[in-house]
Protein backbone atom coordinates (compact mmCIF):
# COMPACT_ATOMS: atom_id res chain seq x y z
CA UNK A 1 0.00 0.00 0.00
CA UNK A 2 1.76 3.23 -1.17
CA UNK A 3 1.38 6.42 1.50
CA UNK A 4 -1.88 7.35 -0.49
CA UNK A 5 -5.51 7.16 0.88
CA UNK A 6 -7.61 4.64 -1.04
CA UNK A 7 -10.31 5.67 -3.43
CA UNK A 8 -12.66 3.81 -1.58
CA UNK A 9 -11.82 5.04 1.33
CA UNK A 10 -12.57 8.64 0.53
CA UNK A 11 -15.51 7.82 -0.93
CA UNK A 12 -16.73 5.73 2.36
CA UNK A 13 -16.01 9.08 4.50
CA UNK A 14 -17.61 11.02 1.79
CA UNK A 15 -20.97 8.38 1.67
CA UNK A 16 -20.99 8.87 6.02
CA UNK A 17 -20.90 12.72 6.16
CA UNK A 18 -23.98 13.64 4.42
CA UNK A 19 -25.64 10.13 4.48
CA UNK A 20 -26.03 9.16 8.14
CA UNK A 21 -29.35 11.18 10.10
CA UNK A 22 -28.89 9.14 13.00
CA UNK A 23 -27.36 12.65 14.90
CA UNK A 24 -30.79 14.23 14.22
CA UNK A 25 -32.75 12.26 16.77
CA UNK A 26 -29.62 13.18 19.67
CA UNK A 27 -31.28 16.61 20.43
CA UNK A 28 -34.05 14.57 22.40
CA UNK A 29 -31.79 13.40 24.95
CA UNK A 30 -29.68 14.92 28.38
CA UNK A 31 -26.81 12.99 27.02
CA UNK A 32 -24.90 10.65 24.09
CA UNK A 33 -22.38 8.05 25.18
CA UNK A 34 -20.13 7.39 21.61
CA UNK A 35 -17.99 4.71 22.31
CA UNK A 36 -15.27 3.35 19.48
CA UNK A 37 -16.29 -0.63 19.09
CA UNK A 38 -14.66 -3.05 21.22
CA UNK A 39 -13.67 -0.02 23.81
CA UNK A 40 -15.50 -1.35 26.75
CA UNK A 41 -18.51 -0.14 26.17
CA UNK A 42 -20.44 -2.55 27.56
CA UNK A 43 -18.38 -1.99 30.84
CA UNK A 44 -19.07 1.63 30.77
CA UNK A 45 -22.32 1.50 30.01
CA UNK A 46 -23.25 -1.29 33.10
CA UNK A 47 -21.27 0.79 35.69
CA UNK A 48 -23.68 3.94 34.72
CA UNK A 49 -27.18 2.54 34.05
CA UNK A 50 -26.16 0.55 38.13
CA UNK A 51 -25.21 3.86 39.29
CA UNK A 52 -28.94 5.31 37.61
CA UNK A 53 -30.53 2.43 39.26
CA UNK A 54 -29.31 3.05 42.29
CA UNK A 55 -29.55 6.93 42.33
CA UNK A 56 -33.34 6.50 41.50
CA UNK A 57 -34.70 3.63 43.98
CA UNK A 58 -35.31 1.62 40.64
CA UNK A 59 -34.08 -2.66 39.82
CA UNK A 60 -30.65 -2.33 38.17
CA UNK A 61 -30.40 -4.51 35.34
CA UNK A 62 -30.23 -7.83 35.42
CA UNK A 63 -27.61 -8.62 33.22
CA UNK A 64 -24.82 -6.29 31.07
CA UNK A 65 -25.92 -6.88 28.03
CA UNK A 66 -26.51 -4.38 25.26
CA UNK A 67 -30.70 -5.23 25.58
CA UNK A 68 -30.83 -5.33 29.95
CA UNK A 69 -28.79 -2.04 29.97
CA UNK A 70 -31.33 -0.50 27.21
CA UNK A 71 -33.85 0.70 29.12
CA UNK A 72 -31.67 2.86 31.46
CA UNK A 73 -29.40 4.27 28.24
CA UNK A 74 -30.94 3.24 25.14
CA UNK A 75 -30.63 3.64 21.42
CA UNK A 76 -30.70 6.92 19.80
CA UNK A 77 -34.38 5.88 18.13
CA UNK A 78 -35.36 4.54 21.21
CA UNK A 79 -38.35 6.16 23.00
CA UNK A 80 -38.17 6.73 27.47
CA UNK A 81 -38.38 3.54 29.61
CA UNK A 82 -37.70 4.91 33.19
CA UNK A 83 -39.49 8.45 33.36
CA UNK A 84 -37.25 9.23 36.63
CA UNK A 85 -34.41 8.81 35.20
CA UNK A 86 -32.22 11.47 33.16
CA UNK A 87 -32.63 10.05 29.24
CA UNK A 88 -29.38 8.88 27.69
CA UNK A 89 -28.43 7.47 24.86
CA UNK A 90 -25.58 5.28 23.61
CA UNK A 91 -24.20 4.94 19.75
CA UNK A 92 -21.44 4.12 17.41
CA UNK A 93 -22.55 6.59 15.10
CA UNK A 94 -19.91 8.65 12.75
CA UNK A 95 -22.24 11.67 12.78
CA UNK A 96 -23.35 14.11 9.49
CA UNK A 97 -21.68 17.29 8.57
CA UNK A 98 -24.29 18.96 10.14
CA UNK A 99 -22.99 18.39 13.43
CA UNK A 100 -19.96 20.12 13.11
CA UNK A 101 -21.99 23.32 11.63
CA UNK A 102 -22.23 25.68 14.75
CA UNK A 103 -26.13 27.53 13.86
CA UNK A 104 -27.19 23.67 13.09
CA UNK A 105 -26.25 22.16 16.24
CA UNK A 106 -27.91 24.96 17.98
CA UNK A 107 -31.01 24.09 15.77
CA UNK A 108 -30.73 19.96 16.53
CA UNK A 109 -30.05 20.83 20.25
CA UNK A 110 -27.70 18.68 20.36
CA UNK A 111 -27.00 17.35 24.14
CA UNK A 112 -23.02 17.08 25.66
CA UNK A 113 -21.18 13.59 24.17
CA UNK A 114 -18.78 11.52 26.34
CA UNK A 115 -16.30 9.65 23.60
CA UNK A 116 -14.90 6.42 25.07
CA UNK A 117 -12.45 5.28 23.14
CA UNK A 118 -9.45 2.80 23.31
CA UNK A 119 -6.01 2.35 21.83
CA UNK A 120 -6.45 1.20 18.16
CA UNK A 121 -3.97 -1.64 18.62
CA UNK A 122 -5.79 -3.13 21.43
CA UNK A 123 -9.68 -2.27 19.64
CA UNK A 124 -8.21 -4.51 16.54
CA UNK A 125 -7.24 -7.04 18.96
CA UNK A 126 -10.04 -7.51 20.64
CA UNK A 127 -12.25 -6.91 17.65
CA UNK A 128 -10.37 -9.78 16.04
CA UNK A 129 -9.94 -12.38 19.15
CA UNK A 130 -13.86 -11.83 19.19
CA UNK A 131 -15.32 -12.35 16.03
CA UNK A 132 -12.30 -14.65 14.76
CA UNK A 133 -14.55 -17.41 14.02
CA UNK A 134 -16.99 -15.27 11.98
CA UNK A 135 -14.71 -13.35 9.99
CA UNK A 136 -12.96 -16.46 8.54
CA UNK A 137 -9.50 -14.78 7.36
CA UNK A 138 -6.12 -14.62 9.30
CA UNK A 139 -4.92 -11.57 11.43
CA UNK A 140 -2.73 -10.23 8.95
CA UNK A 141 -5.87 -10.16 6.47
CA UNK A 142 -8.00 -8.48 8.91
CA UNK A 143 -5.33 -5.97 9.66
CA UNK A 144 -5.11 -4.80 5.81
CA UNK A 145 -8.89 -4.27 6.33
CA UNK A 146 -11.26 -2.91 3.54
CA UNK A 147 -11.51 0.54 2.28
CA UNK A 148 -15.32 0.38 1.25
CA UNK A 149 -16.03 -0.75 4.48
CA UNK A 150 -18.14 -3.78 3.21
CA UNK A 151 -16.16 -6.56 5.12
CA UNK A 152 -16.24 -5.49 8.59
CA UNK A 153 -18.34 -4.39 11.26
CA UNK A 154 -14.97 -2.57 12.80
CA UNK A 155 -11.68 -2.58 11.29
CA UNK A 156 -8.40 -0.12 10.97
CA UNK A 157 -10.69 1.89 8.71
CA UNK A 158 -13.56 1.93 10.31
CA UNK A 159 -11.61 3.29 13.30
CA UNK A 160 -10.02 6.02 11.34
CA UNK A 161 -13.17 7.61 9.93
CA UNK A 162 -14.53 7.01 13.67
CA UNK A 163 -11.60 8.52 15.01
CA UNK A 164 -10.97 11.63 12.52
CA UNK A 165 -14.70 12.51 12.68
CA UNK A 166 -15.52 12.81 16.54
CA UNK A 167 -11.83 13.93 16.62
CA UNK A 168 -12.91 17.02 14.20
CA UNK A 169 -15.80 17.82 16.62
CA UNK A 170 -13.65 17.32 20.14
CA UNK A 171 -11.56 20.22 18.62
CA UNK A 172 -14.09 22.55 17.48
CA UNK A 173 -15.99 21.92 20.34
CA UNK A 174 -14.21 20.82 23.56
CA UNK A 175 -16.92 22.44 25.94
CA UNK A 176 -19.59 19.68 25.04
CA UNK A 177 -17.49 16.49 23.69
CA UNK A 178 -15.48 15.05 27.15
CA UNK A 179 -12.96 12.24 26.06
CA UNK A 180 -12.98 9.07 28.64
CA UNK A 181 -10.40 5.74 27.88
CA UNK A 182 -10.83 2.32 28.44
CA UNK A 183 -7.48 2.70 29.93
CA UNK A 184 -8.32 5.14 32.13
CA UNK A 185 -11.51 3.19 33.14
CA UNK A 186 -9.16 0.01 34.05
CA UNK A 187 -7.21 2.37 36.33
CA UNK A 188 -9.65 4.33 37.92
CA UNK A 189 -13.12 3.36 37.30
CA UNK A 190 -14.39 5.95 40.08
CA UNK A 191 -13.15 9.04 38.69
CA UNK A 192 -14.29 8.13 34.85
CA UNK A 193 -17.94 7.72 36.56
CA UNK A 194 -17.81 11.16 37.97
CA UNK A 195 -16.38 12.58 34.64
CA UNK A 196 -19.30 11.26 32.73
CA UNK A 197 -21.80 12.32 35.42
CA UNK A 198 -20.33 15.70 35.37
CA UNK A 199 -20.32 16.59 32.34
CA UNK A 200 -23.62 14.86 31.52
CA UNK A 201 -24.69 16.85 34.86
CA UNK A 202 -25.88 13.62 36.62
CA UNK A 203 -26.58 13.84 40.31
CA UNK A 204 -24.57 10.23 41.70
CA UNK A 205 -23.99 10.03 45.36
CA UNK A 206 -20.73 7.57 46.46
CA UNK A 207 -23.45 4.88 47.41
CA UNK A 208 -24.55 4.69 44.18
CA UNK A 209 -21.18 4.59 42.56
CA UNK A 210 -20.00 2.16 45.25
CA UNK A 211 -22.76 -0.16 43.85
CA UNK A 212 -21.42 0.68 39.70
CA UNK A 213 -18.14 -0.33 41.23
CA UNK A 214 -19.41 -3.13 43.20
CA UNK A 215 -21.33 -4.70 39.84
CA UNK A 216 -18.67 -3.55 37.71
CA UNK A 217 -16.02 -5.50 38.88
CA UNK A 218 -14.62 -8.93 36.47
CA UNK A 219 -16.01 -11.36 39.19
CA UNK A 220 -19.49 -9.71 39.30
CA UNK A 221 -19.86 -9.23 35.41
CA UNK A 222 -19.38 -13.09 35.02
CA UNK A 223 -21.95 -13.70 37.08
CA UNK A 224 -24.16 -11.40 35.11
CA UNK A 225 -24.16 -12.62 31.31
CA UNK A 226 -27.14 -12.74 29.40
CA UNK A 227 -28.01 -16.07 28.20
CA UNK A 228 -30.03 -14.66 25.24
CA UNK A 229 -26.73 -12.01 24.01
CA UNK A 230 -24.19 -12.49 21.60
CA UNK A 231 -21.28 -14.12 22.80
CA UNK A 232 -17.57 -13.53 23.91
CA UNK A 233 -18.11 -9.92 25.30
CA UNK A 234 -15.94 -11.19 28.38
CA UNK A 235 -12.63 -11.97 26.61
CA UNK A 236 -9.69 -13.51 27.92
CA UNK A 237 -7.28 -12.84 24.64
CA UNK A 238 -4.17 -15.19 25.34
CA UNK A 239 -2.21 -13.68 22.61
CA UNK A 240 -0.05 -10.98 23.78
CA UNK A 241 -0.20 -7.84 21.91
CA UNK A 242 3.99 -7.94 21.27
CA UNK A 243 3.40 -11.20 20.01
CA UNK A 244 0.30 -10.31 17.80
CA UNK A 245 2.12 -6.85 16.47
CA UNK A 246 5.32 -8.53 15.21
CA UNK A 247 7.31 -6.95 12.44
CA UNK A 248 4.62 -8.18 9.36
CA UNK A 249 1.46 -7.29 11.27
CA UNK A 250 3.59 -3.94 12.62
CA UNK A 251 4.27 -2.90 9.58
CA UNK A 252 0.54 -3.35 7.86
CA UNK A 253 -0.90 -1.80 10.47
CA UNK A 254 1.77 1.12 10.81
CA UNK A 255 1.83 2.21 6.76
CA UNK A 256 -2.31 2.40 7.23
CA UNK A 257 -2.37 4.03 10.34
CA UNK A 258 0.48 6.69 9.17
CA UNK A 259 -1.91 8.26 5.92
CA UNK A 260 -5.69 7.34 7.92
CA UNK A 261 -5.48 8.58 11.16
CA UNK A 262 -5.74 12.36 11.39
CA UNK A 263 -6.58 12.95 14.86
CA UNK A 264 -4.94 10.73 17.61
CA UNK A 265 -7.17 11.48 20.59
CA UNK A 266 -4.02 11.55 22.80
CA UNK A 267 -2.69 8.25 22.26
CA UNK A 268 0.65 7.04 20.35
CA UNK A 269 -0.82 5.32 17.90
CA UNK A 270 2.19 3.72 16.75
CA UNK A 271 3.71 2.60 19.98
CA UNK A 272 2.28 -1.04 21.15
CA UNK A 273 0.37 -0.20 24.65
CA UNK A 274 1.40 -2.61 27.46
Amino acid sequence: MSAVVPAAYRAKVRRELWTNFSVLRHGAFDGVLVTSKNSGTHWIKYMLAVALAHEHGIDPPAYFSEDAVRPYIGWPKDRPHYSQLPRLAFCHSIPHALAGWPLARGALGLPPYVLATRHPMQILASHYAKWKDTLGVDWITYLEGDPAGKKYRCDIYWLARFWNRWGDLKAAFPDQICQVTYEDTEIHPRGVLIAIAEHFKLTLSDASLDAALLAGSKTAMAQRIDPAAEPNVLQHRATPLTELYGKNAMRVYAMRAAVLFRHKLGYDIFDVPR
